[in-house]
């Protein structure tokens, strides 16, 4: 009886760790996103690089700019691009909806 409950324990630690280790793989990495795909333009700073503001690159400092666009604003541009700004990539095919969705408040967090 005893050699039934150890089993079921380790069981159901081993059932524990595999469900942990699958949301640990699910975490969404918004600084590398940002450093990977969005820096160039809006550089680490949220202010814009010379090249990105050359491309028409907004200050995501800028709370004002932002108070003007709602989040799915934010996610349809990344996803599709801007149709305001043709020299804006869409990233659409790039990255998971769920890692578009993540995006929105690590853009939002420059401008507070």
């Amino acid at each position: 009886m005893r050699s039934k409950a150890i089993v079921c324990f380790l069981f159901s630690g081993l059932i524990f760790c595999l469900s942990l280790s699958s949301l640990l793989a699910d975490e969404i990495y918004t600084d590398e996103i940002y450093a990977e795909k969005c820096a160039l333009c809006h550089g680490e700073d949220g202010k814009g690089t010379p090249t990105g503001i050359d491309f028409g690159a907004k200050d995501f400092t800028d709370a004002a700019w932002q108070a003007t666009r709602t989040d799915d604003d934010f996610v349809n541009s990344i996803t599709n691009g801007n149709p305001d700004n043709s020299n804006y990539l869409p990233f659409g095919d790039m990255l998971s909806e769920e890692e578009i969705k993540a995006m929105v408040p690590c853009v939002r967090a420059f401008a507070q």
